[in-house]
């Protein structure tokens, strides 16, 4: 006949976790914790992706809507013929000028403003020259410019000369990459904008 042992029926009750259960539940871990960092790492993306391109998005929308805003609102606009003076060369087929810059004259101030695109820096920039003739003044636009043409589409007014008839602009902008943010590597998409207008102050 068995008798009872209290001693071993305490030993049973009190078994520790063995090494292949703690091995087992280390394994689950690491792979949630490797699962919680893949989830991290892309909402820490589509975040920064975000806010560089909505911080793009919407300094070029007012660089363009003021540059659109002196097109209708100028009474002279250039260029109007091929010019070779400037890299690259600004181009004329049929009556569209193909030109890395536009001028227009301020109606406000009657300075000649030039928005001229720089590719060796990626920049668009915009030079005033004062009708008073003092010295002229350049300041950058917008930056990570990696394409950018403006078409000006001219036709002849009733005394022979040529006038704008529709300037356009057309330029693509990479968003930088977020410095405090090292997850982010790959480049946020590139915007493109393309503008067009007519201008109201041109007399045929």
């Amino acid at each position: 006949m068995n008798s009872f042992n209290p001693t071993h029926a305490a030993r049973r009750s009190r078994r520790g976790v063995s090494l292949i259960e703690a091995l087992i539940a280390l394994a689950i871990s690491a792979m949630l914790l490797a699962a919680t960092m893949v989830a991290t790492k892309a909402s820490f993306k589509a975040y920064g992706d975000a806010c560089e391109e909505a911080s793009t998005n919407a300094a070029t929308r007012i660089v363009v809507n003021r540059l659109l805003m002196l097109i209708r609102n100028s009474s002279a606009h250039g260029p109007l013929a091929a010019d070779t003076t400037v890299t690259p060369n600004a181009t004329l087929s049929g009556n569209t000028v193909t030109s890395p810059y536009m001028e227009v004259l301020d109606p406000a101030t009657s300075d000649i403003l030039r928005f001229e695109y720089h590719s060796d820096t990626q920049q668009l920039w915009m030079k005033r020259t004062p009708a008073s003739g003092g010295t002229a003044q350049s300041q950058a636009l917008l930056g990570g410019v990696t394409a950018c043409n403006f078409y000006c589409l001219r036709r002849l007014n009733t005394q022979g000369l040529w006038v704008l008839q529709r300037g356009t602009m057309d330029l693509t902008i990479q968003p930088g990459g977020d410095t405090t943010l090292p997850l982010e590597k790959a480049p946020a998409t590139p915007l493109r904008v393309i503008a067009s207008t007519m201008p109201r102050k041109i007399a045929d």
